[in-house]
Order: C-alpha cells, then sequence, then structure tokens
C-alpha cells in the first residue's frame, strides 16, 4: 500500500516528528513496505493446525518442493508437541517496611532547580491555546 506524503505528515504530526520533504518521501515508502507486510501477516489464520499442533491430530506429510513466503498454515505440517516445564514457585521482590522519613530539604531541592522563586520552583506557563483536544491514553 503505497502511502502519501499527506498521510506521512498526518502520522508525524501525531507522533509529533519533523520531516523534510525529502525524509517524508522516504518515510512513505518505508511504511508503505510495514504496512504490505501487516496486511500479508493478517491473510493467515490459525484455523485447524493449531489443534494438530498441540498433538490431538495425525500428523501431516510436509508440501512438495521447498517451503514459501506464502505458504498456507494449513498445508505446514505440525509442530511437535512443546514438553511442559516444571512448575517453579514464584517468589516475590523484598519490600521495604513503609516508614515515614524525612523529606529533601529544600534548599537542596531547589539547588537543583533551574528556575524558583520564594522558596518554590518555577515552571511555564501553559495557555489554553497551547494545549492540544486529544490527549493520548485518554480518549482511546
Amino acid at each position: 500500500m503505497a502511502l502519501t506524503t499527506e498521510e506521512v505528515r498526518k502520522i508525524a504530526s501525531l507522533a509529533r516528528l519533523r520531516f523534510t520533504a525529502a525524509e517524508e518521501a522516504a518515510i512513505a515508502g518505508q511504511l508503505g513496505k510495514i504496512v504490505d507486510y501487516i496486511d500479508q501477516l493478517q491473510r493467515f489464520e490459525a484455523g485447524p493446525a493449531a489443534a494438530t499442533a498441540t498433538g490431538a491430530g495425525a500428523a501431516t506429510p510436509a508440501p512438495a518442493g521447498p517451503p514459501t513466503a506464502l505458504t498456507p498454515v494449513d498445508a505446514m505440517p505440525p509442530l511437535p508437541p512443546v514438553p511442559k516445564a516444571p512448575a517453579i514457585a514464584p517468589r516475590a521482590a523484598p519490600e521495604a517496611d513503609d516508614l515515614a522519613l524525612p523529606c529533601l530539604p529544600r534548599e537542596s531541592f531547589l539547588a537543583n532547580a533551574p528556575a524558583s522563586l520564594d522558596g518554590f520552583l518555577l515552571v511555564p506557563a501553559v495557555k489554553a491555546g497551547q494545549v492540544s483536544e486529544a490527549k493520548p491514553g485518554v480518549d482511546e
């Protein structure tokens, strides 16, 4: 699937990336190949071969000739059964006791801050027009 440079610009803006015109053309070709590969992978379905791969059915002989990149899943020989690994008891990570400890002194914290005023950390103001409407992870 060939992607247009306009589609590449839209994808780049969603990812907050900027490309030159030459980069957009190169990326359009690369993304097109990726989309084609994903389409090729979606054509394959795990059907009855999944049941025979677990040893439920009889072995199917391998197809004649060397396998190609587009060999259907049903035509492939079943995989041998995988032996079960011995059960291992899960181990919990060691945790420290939940204790109240003294905070970092304000002077030490502000000494490493890029800007401060009256004992507080200064951050850039965010104006209403600067915030994008779409928030990743929230509207999805």
